[in-house]
């Protein structure tokens, strides 16, 4: 994908250092290091069943942490009117003995039991911009946008019944989808030698049926602009997220996920 941006901008024909503050298109495009902590309880479909246990998805299950590739763009569709867009896919799975019981969506899943889990997140994010500050070198706008998640849980297992050779699977999911309107800041600042900071911070609560809890996204990152129209860059981000959610039965409990990592991409800009 970066050879590709790569050549479109070598195909682009330039005549002046391009500026991010007045270019109309921006794609940063590569790897995301990041590292995960993800924390649910599932209960079970109706409210006679037993309330689900507190799981430390990547501990109790040995589920590691994946780079994983992500693509960002901005669209600045007049002099100080922009559309921001995110996305990208954190898909794992791990199999492991657990050395407790676990309640999941009303199964339960006793210690000793030989689990697969697997976890399979996308997030996309858009947000509107208008910078309310502008000036030669640098901008600052305010946003509103929506984060739209999916999220699927699953576990399978195998085990004994009553001790004996019998034995019943276990194959229990969950999943929601939920769109999370989001306010932000966004600051881009240009720096000598063809460089330029930007950073961004988003942020939402909510308390309304059938959700309840709280966003946070702080990202900033560093680019060198080494042609007309491709850079270089360098940056972090750290995404947490908490919420109750009660749909039964797709998915009612506590969900919890924080991934924070380095970032490293290349950048077009038109």
């Amino acid at each position: 994908m970066a050879a590709g941006l790569l050549a479109i901008a070598a195909n682009a024909e330039a005549q002046e250092q391009r500026n991010p503050l007045d270019a109309s298109f921006i794609v940063d495009a590569g790897y995301f290091f990041l590292s995960t902590d993800m924390r649910v309880r599932v209960n079970g479909e109706t409210k006679q069943d037993t309330e689900g246990s507190d799981v430390n998805y990547d501990d109790t299950f040995g589920i590691g942490d994946f780079d994983r590739f992500r693509v960002d763009g901005l669209w600045r569709f007049a002099d100080r009117h922009s559309i921001e867009a995110t996305y990208f896919q954190n898909n794992r799975s791990a199999s492991r003995s657990i050395d407790k019981d676990i309640e999941f969506k009303g199964e339960l899943y006793p210690v000793g039991a030989d689990v697969a889990a697997q976890s399979n997140l996308a997030i996309a994010e858009v947000s509107y911009q208008y910078a309310f500050m502008r000036r030669e070198n640098y901008e600052i706008a305010a946003g509103l946008g929506v984060y739209y998640l999916d999220l699927k849980l699953k576990l399978d297992a195998t085990v004994a019944v009553n001790g004996q050779t019998n034995t019943r699977n276990l194959d229990t999911s969950a999943s929601t989808q939920a769109p999370l309107p989001v306010i932000g800041v966004r600051g881009t600042w240009r720096l000598p030698h063809n460089m330029y900071i930007d950073a961004h911070a988003q942020y939402l609560y909510i308390d309304y049926d059938p959700y309840k809890g709280r966003l946070v996204d702080l990202k900033a990152s560093f680019v060198w602009q080494c042609t007309d129209h491709v850079g270089i860059g360098i940056g972090y981000d750290d995404f947490r997220f908490r919420f109750d959610i009660a749909d039964r039965p797709r998915f009612d409990g506590t969900l919890k996920w924080n991934y924070g990592g380095a970032l490293a991409f290349a950048t077009v800009m038109f």
